[in-house]
This record gives structure tokens, C-alpha cells and sequence, in this order.
């Protein structure tokens, strides 16, 4: 990802997860130290889950669940990172949402510009 970022020339920016831990109303956000802990998990070990994920626009992206097979959308599936939203907590960017083309999909397009882009 770095390499993609110096080679776009865009800044490699890397986005946080917002972890929770607990079940119905006892669910607990985890934060200061407990969160850094997470977020230095080996990706294999957190069962593929990762806590910093760089993020640059440009960048090839693929599906890693069946999302909506019918709309195209399955495990596997290849898209282009258009953009991220994220909001910004002490320091930390946190992604909420991104804009991805998938040249595959097959639903109704929310911007007829841009048939294959899908906001995740």
C-alpha cells in the first residue's frame, strides 16, 4: 500500500477499527490501551480481521464475503477503491464508509455515471 501511495502520489493514510466487545446492552467500545493491544493483533490471528487498514484511492479491492451474489457482489469479486469517508477521533481516522467500482455488479446504479459503483 505504501508502494501504491508513492507511486499515485497520494498520502498513505491507514484507518482504525472500532472494536467492540460484549453482547447486546453490555456491548463496550474499546479504547486506550485495550484497543492499541488489538490493533497490533498479527491479521491471521484475529481471524483476518484487521485493526489498520491502509486505504488510497486507486487501489484494487476484493470482496472477502458474499455480500449479494445476485448483484454480482460475491467472495472474490475485484473493485477499484474510489474513496473513503471517515471521521476523525483523537488523532485516529476511522473509515465508515468507502466507495468502490466493481466493474461486476449488476444492481441498480445509484449514480447512472458510475453503474458500477457501490458505497460499503
Amino acid at each position: 500500500a505504501k508502494a501504491f501511495a508513492e507511486a499515485s502520489d497520494q498520502p498513505f493514510q491507514v484507518f482504525h477499527s472500532t472494536d467492540i466487545r460484549g453482547r447486546g446492552k453490555n456491548q463496550q467500545e474499546i479504547k486506550g490501551v485495550a484497543a492499541e493491544a488489538a490493533w497490533r493483533v498479527p491479521v491471521k490471528k484475529a481471524q483476518d480481521l484487521g485493526g489498520r487498514v491502509p486505504l488510497i484511492p486507486g487501489m484494487p479491492i476484493f470482496c472477502t464475503e458474499n455480500i449479494a451474489t445476485e448483484l454480482g457482489l460475491s467472495k472474490g469479486s475485484l473493485g477499484t477503491l474510489v474513496s473513503v469517508k471517515f471521521e476523525e477521533r483523537l488523532g485516529q481516522k476511522y473509515a465508515v464508509s468507502a466507495t468502490v467500482d466493481f466493474p461486476g455488479y449488476k444492481g441498480s446504479p445509484t449514480d447512472p455515471a458510475h453503474p458500477h459503483r457501490v458505497l460499503l
